[in-house]
């Protein structure tokens, strides 16, 4: 499943990250969003736009479109 499918307050273990934008991967290893990582999804917004993550202790917003390219399985 996508990260973008998972469920509030709960912690996940990146399994893979599908995308050819070279500058979104950049951006997610520099933020420690790698394979083998675990994220706590915090929250979604209202309208499920953006979501609320916590990667190493950092909290991170995402787009929508961004947590459909993570793959993740829950812990």
């Amino acid at each position: 499943m996508t990260l973008f499918e998972g469920c509030e307050n709960q912690t996940y273990k990146i399994t893979n990250i599908q995308t050819q934008d070279e500058a979104l991967k950049h951006r997610f290893l520099s933020l420690g969003i790698t394979k083998n990582s675990q994220i706590f999804l915090e929250r979604f917004s209202s309208n499920k736009a953006t979501l609320a993550i916590q990667v190493n202790h950092t909290k991170i917003a995402l787009r929508d479109s961004e947590a459909q390219n993570i793959f993740v399985e829950a812990i």
